[in-house]
C-alpha cells in the first residue's frame, strides 16, 4: 500500500470511528448495538455496507460522501445497526432469488421510516413528498406502528409497479450496500478478517467457496443480533419512559421483533396434567421374570405388572373462538384442525376428557363439548360461526367461571381472535393464551398474566387434524 492509499484509508477509518462516536452521544441506548459491528475497508462495498459481524466501508466513497454531508454517513451507519437489529440479513434467505430486489427495498423503506421518526440533530434528515406518499400508500395496508419489512414486502408484491416506478421507489430508499446478507443462492462472500489471509494455501486459487462453518458462523451472528436487540429494546424502553417521546416507532419496532415466539407444539404440553391411567407400566417391572412365571406356572406370571401408570396428558381445557366480524371461518377450522392434529385425541387425551369450543363475540354465542372423537368429527362436519358482532374477552371468562364445577381438571384456556377486544381485569386461576392471526394482527396489550401467540396462514395448514 503506497502512501497515498495509506492516507486515504486512514481518513476512512477516522470517518467511520467519528460517525460511530456522534451516534453514541445521540443514542446512548444503542451503545451495544452500534459497536457490535468492527468497521472494516473494502473497496468493492457501496460506501457501506455489513455481514452481521462487520460493516464493510470505501474510503474513497466516505472521504466523497462527507464533504457533501457528514451527517448522511451518521445515517448510513444507523441504517445499516437497524438492518442487524430487526435481522432483515438474516431472514433474507427465505426469499428467492427472483423477490430478493423486493425483500432489499422493504427492508430499507421499513428502516428508513423508523429513521425518519427518530428526532436527533446527528443524522440527515430526508423529508420528501415521495416518501411522504409511499408512507401513506403503506398506510392503507398496514398498521404504520407495526410496519415490518415482511408486511411491507407482502404489500408491494400487490402492487402493480412499472419498471420505472420501481426504479424510483428503490432510489428513494436505497441507503446501504446488501451484498453480504444472507442469500439462498449464496451471495458474495465478505473479504476475509485482516491479518487471516492465508497466502500460502492457493489450492482454490480463483475460487469464491463458502466457508464451510458459515451456515453455523451466520446462526451465530443473529443470535448475537437477537439478543442485542432484546437488550437494545429494554434500554430504549427505558429512555422512553424518562423522556416521554422520541423513540416511538423504534421501541414499538423492535418489541414486536423480539416478541417471544412460542412453538405451538410445545405451547399446548402446558395445557397436561399428570393423572393415572388403567395400563401396564413397561418399567416397573422385568419382562424376563414375568415371561418365566407365564412358562413355569402356566397363567401365573412371578411379578404382576402395575395397572397403574402416571402420564402427562390433557385432561380438561377450552378454546374460545372470536366470531367477531373479521374472523373467517376457514380461519377458524384451521385453527381447530391444528390444535386438535398436535394434541392427537388417542395419544394426548385421558379417557376421560371434556373440551369446550366455545363461539363468543361481544357474548357467548355456543358452546360445542367434545369428549370423544366421534363429537369432535361432528363438530368439524356441522359447525357454523355465529355472532359477528363486537369483540369483547369478557363474557367468555365469565361463562368459564359458571361451568368450571363441570371442568375438574381446567388446566387453561385459549382464546383465537384476530381482533382488539375488551380483556378481563383479573387473571383467572388457569392459564391463558391468546392466539392472533398474523395477517390481521395488531400489537394489542395483552394482560401480563396471558401469552402471546401470533399464527400465519401457513401455520394453520400445518400439523392438522387427520380426520380419515
Amino acid at each position: 500500500m503506497d502512501f497515498k492509499q495509506e492516507k486515504i484509508e486512514k481518513i476512512g477509518s477516522m470517518i467511520m470511528e467519528g460517525a460511530r462516536s456522534n451516534l453514541y452521544v445521540a443514542m446512548r441506548y444503542l451503545d451495544l448495538a452500534i459497536f457490535a459491528l468492527s468497521p472494516q475497508s473494502d473497496e468493492n462495498i457501496e460506501i457501506m455496507g455489513t455481514d452481521g459481524d462487520r460493516i464493510f466501508y470505501s474510503s474513497p466513497l466516505l472521504i466523497e460522501e462527507y464533504k457533501k454531508n457528514s451527517r448522511q454517513l451518521n445515517r448510513t451507519y444507523l441504517h445499516s445497526v437497524f438492518h442487524c437489529l430487526f435481522r432483515h440479513l438474516f431472514n433474507s434467505v427465505k426469499y428467492t432469488e427472483k423477490d430478493q430486489t423486493y425483500w432489499d427495498i422493504a427492508c430499507d423503506i421499513a428502516v428508513e421510516y423508523i429513521i425518519d421518526d427518530l428526532n436527533i440533530s446527528v443524522i440527515n434528515p430526508i423529508v420528501s413528498r415521495y416518501r411522504t406518499y409511499i408512507y401513506k400508500r403503506l398506510s392503507v395496508e398496514l398498521d404504520m406502528d407495526t410496519l415490518t419489512a415482511e408486511g411491507i414486502y407482502k404489500t408491494l408484491k400487490t402492487w402493480d409497479f412499472s419498471d420505472s416506478d420501481f426504479k424510483i421507489m428503490y432510489k428513494a430508499f436505497k441507503t446501504d450496500d446488501h451484498g453480504y446478507w444472507q442469500r439462498p443462492q449464496g451471495g458474495k462472500n465478505p473479504p476475509p478478517m485482516p491479518g487471516n489471509n492465508n497466502d500460502d494455501d492457493n489450492d482454490n486459487e480463483g475460487d469464491d467457496p463458502t466457508p464451510p462453518d458459515g451456515i453455523a458462523n451466520a446462526k451465530k451472528s443473529e443470535d448475537k443480533w437477537k439478543d442485542l436487540s432484546e437488550r437494545t429494546a429494554s434500554s430504549a424502553e427505558h429512555i422512553n419512559r424518562e423522556a416521554g417521546d422520541g423513540e416511538g416507532n423504534l421501541l414499538v419496532h423492535l418489541k414486536a421483533v423480539n416478541r417471544r415466539r412460542y412453538d405451538y407444539k410445545e405451547f399446548l404440553r402446558r395445557f397436561a396434567v399428570y393423572g393415572e391411567e388403567v395400563k401396564p407400566d413397561p418399567d416397573s417391572f422385568d419382562p424376563g421374570f414375568y415371561a418365566y412365571g407365564l412358562s413355569l406356572y402356566g397363567n401365573m406370571p412371578i411379578i404382576e405388572p402395575l395397572e397403574f401408570r402416571e402420564v402427562k396428558k390433557v385432561s380438561d381445557f377450552v378454546i374460545v373462538i372470536d366470531t367477531s366480524a373479521s374472523c373467517s371461518g376457514e380461519a377458524v377450522k384451521g385453527f381447530l384442525s391444528q390444535t386438535f392434529g398436535i394434541l392427537n385425541l388417542r395419544n394426548s387425551f385421558f379417557n376421560r376428557v371434556k373440551i369446550h369450543v366455545i363461539q363468543c363475540d361481544n357474548k357467548v354465542r355456543q358452546d360445542n363439548v367434545i369428549e370423544n372423537s366421534e363429537q369432535l368429527e361432528k363438530m368439524f362436519n356441522d359447525m357454523e360461526l355465529v355472532g359477528f358482532g363486537g369483540t369483547d374477552f369478557r363474557p367468555a371468562f365469565e361463562y368459564v367461571e359458571e361451568i368450571k364445577g363441570s371442568l375438574k381438571n381446567l388446566k387453561g384456556l385459549i382464546y383465537f381472535t384476530d381482533g382488539e377486544g375488551i380483556f378481563p381485569e383479573k387473571p383467572p386461576s388457569y392459564d391463558v393464551a391468546f392466539v392472533f392471526l398474523k395477517e390481521h394482527y395488531y400489537d394489542a396489550e395483552v394482560p401480563s398474566w396471558a401469552v402471546k401467540l401470533i399464527l400465519d396462514n401457513e401455520e394453520l395448514t400445518k400439523n392438522e387434524y387427520n380426520r380419515s
